[in-house]
C-alpha cells in the first residue's frame, strides 16, 4: 500500500512529526511505501474559491505553486495520513491551507476509496483540546469516503519533549505497523 504522510509542523523535528516518523516506520516494516509530504515547507498559496469551472472536478488550478506536488501525492496513495500540532483547538495553518487545495481534485478523491488516519499532539491535557479536531477530520472522512484507520490524538506533548518511552510513540507505530492493504 503506497502511504502518503502530510506532515504540518513548523518545527521540522517537533513532537508531531516524531510521531509520524513512528508510525512510518511501522508501516515500512509492515511493507508499505511511504512519501511524507511536508506541508509547511511547500509553497502554497491560500484556495482562491475560483468558480467551477476554474478548478473543481478538473483537477488543475490556476495558482502557481507547488500545489501539484500536493495532488499528485494524494491521488497516487492508497491511503493518507494527516499530521499536525494543535495550536489553538485546531490542526496548523499549513495543514488547512493544503487541505483547502483539496478543492481542485475532491470529486476524483472521493472516487479512489482513500485510506486515512489522524496524528496529531497538543501541549494541553484538558479533554477539550482535542475536540474540534476530532470533529473535522471525522468529517473529512465521512466527506471524502475515507476508510478511517485511527487517530493518535497526543496531548501534554508539545514541541519536541516526548519521551522516547512514551506510550503515543509506541501507539504511532503500532498503528503503522498493523495496516492492511496490499
Amino acid at each position: 500500500m503506497k502511504i502518503v504522510v502530510l506532515e504540518s509542523s513548523p518545527h521540522k523535528h517537533g513532537a508531531s512529526n516524531r510521531l509520524a516518523d513512528a508510525f512510518i516506520k511501522g508501516a515500512q516494516e509492515a511493507g508499505h511505501e511511504t512519501l511524507v509530504i511536508d506541508t509547511a515547507r511547500l509553497n502554497l498559496h491560500p484556495c482562491l474559491g475560483c468558480p467551477k469551472e476554474k478548478c473543481t472536478g478538473n483537477n488543475d488550478c490556476i495558482q502557481k505553486d507547488d500545489w501539484h506536488i500536493l495532488r499528485d501525492g494524494v491521488m497516487s496513495c492508497d491511503m493518507v495520513v494527516y499530521v499536525t500540532p494543535v495550536y489553538f483547538y485546531d490542526m496548523s495553518a499549513q495543514l488547512k491551507v493544503a487541505m483547502d487545495r483539496f478543492h481542485c481534485f475532491y470529486e476524483k478523491l472521493k472516487t479512489k476509496n482513500i485510506k486515512s488516519a489522524l496524528i496529531a499532539t497538543a501541549c494541553r491535557t484538558d479533554d477539550e483540546v482535542m475536540n474540534y479536531l476530532h470533529n473535522i477530520y471525522q468529517g473529512l472522512v465521512r466527506y471524502l469516503k475515507y476508510e478511517d484507520c485511527g487517530e493518535i490524538l497526543a496531548t501534554g506533548v508539545g514541541y519536541s519533549n516526548i519521551d522516547e518511552n512514551s506510550e503515543f510513540l509506541k501507539q504511532a507505530y503500532e498503528l503503522g505497523k498493523n495496516l492492511k492493504g496490499e
